[in-house]
């Protein structure tokens, strides 16, 4: 579970619609905080997952949606009652259906979050059937997610501290994600939750951190960074 609320905003040309989110999702209040998308466009950079309606969807709300990818690394999905081979086009994004229940939309963001969401049409008998954990198959581990193993205990999750460690070593996101495997929106989504737990609020920072928590080299061995 996430020390804070995942933040998700809906693109959605129906006020319905958002308000339908924003009440489906109350239960779920320390896993998911749904935010208007003014409060999106004020802080981009704070935003975890956009959804939103490709189906009619006006040209403010294309223009918001584009906004919101473009100022922050917030992960987009589909959120739409029509399936992917329903829309105009074949969608670049995940897609989640309207007629999934509060709980597996909470699970599916999170997966999302987490990079492991497995875009897919969801059939009537899974909408209709408990969530239930699934069974994740790993890839073969790298070396470096071997040493992320060997980590300490700091708060932060296997795939969070692994990251750090690799800021530490002085890659940039670009590096990570390369290294990991990862989309850049991922690597940048782990960061943000990261940085959160850890309190900090720059590269620096957290390259600190590390230090200071065992992670990564010492300080006298580490080379410094700039900004």
């Amino acid at each position: 579970m996430n020390a804070t609320p995942l933040r998700i905003t809906l693109v959605d040309d129906s006020d319905l619609a958002a308000a339908g989110l924003r009440t489906l999702l109350e239960p779920y209040a320390d896993r998911v905080a749904v935010i208007d998308n003014r409060d999106a466009l004020a802080s981009p950079a704070d935003v975890d997952v956009v959804l939103y309606e490709p189906m009619g969807q006006s040209s403010m709300s294309r223009s918001l949606l584009r906004d919101l990818q473009t100022l922050g690394a917030a992960q987009a999905a589909v959120f739409s009652w029509a399936g992917p081979d329903q829309l105009p086009a074949a969608p670049a994004n995940p897609h989640l259906a309207k007629s999934l229940t509060a709980s597996q939309i909470v699970v599916s963001v999170e997966r999302l979050v987490e990079g492991r969401f497995e875009s897919a049409p969801v059939s009537r008998p899974t909408v209709d059937a408990p969530v239930e954990p699934v069974a994740v198959i790993e890839e073969a581990p790298s070396v470096r997610a071997a040493e992320a193993h060997r980590l300490p205990d700091v708060g932060l999750t296997p795939r969070e501290a692994e990251i750090v460690s690799l800021i530490v070593s002085g890659l940039s996101n670009r590096e990570i994600s390369e290294s990991l495997q990862l989309s850049i929106n991922s690597v940048k989504t782990y960061i943000r939750s990261a940085y959160r737990k850890m309190g900090v609020e720059r590269r620096t920072q957290a390259v600190l951190w590390g230090l200071d928590h065992g992670i990564g080299a010492t300080r006298e061995t580490a080379e410094p960074l700039v900004g």
